[in-house]
């Protein structure tokens, strides 16, 4: 599905920005209490060579996507859409290349509920 579905089922889009430094794991998007996230547009870029990969985290972690770039990249892959099938289910992301602000994520989408 796309934004558009969400957008004309009334839901009302967000928008996140996540800096991460040095190789680690991080929240991307934590829902509120009772919604579940739907990821519809994601862009990144990083400073030194590295991975990014994206999981949502229950019941376990799954692997959504994984992204190799070179340095100094961005990109912003069409996704359609992420979504957890878990009610407060975050999608987070890990880097295994970094520096001090090596990477931005800036993510679009929606939290249903």
């Amino acid at each position: 599905m796309s934004a558009e579905y969400y957008l004309s089922k009334g839901y009302t889009p967000s928008t996140k920005t996540i800096v991460i430094s040095g190789p680690n794991t991080i929240t991307v998007w934590a829902p509120v209490s009772g919604k579940r996230v739907v990821m519809t547009g994601v862009s990144f870029s990083n400073i030194n060579a590295g991975t990014i990969a994206f999981y949502f985290d229950h019941p376990s972690e799954i692997k959504i996507a994984e992204y190799l770039l070179a340095a100094s990249s961005t990109i912003e892959p069409m996704i359609g859409a992420w979504e957890s099938t878990v009610v407060g289910g975050r999608i987070f992301a890990r880097v295994g290349a970094s520096g001090t602000d090596g990477w931005r994520v800036n993510a679009t989408g929606f939290e249903l509920g």
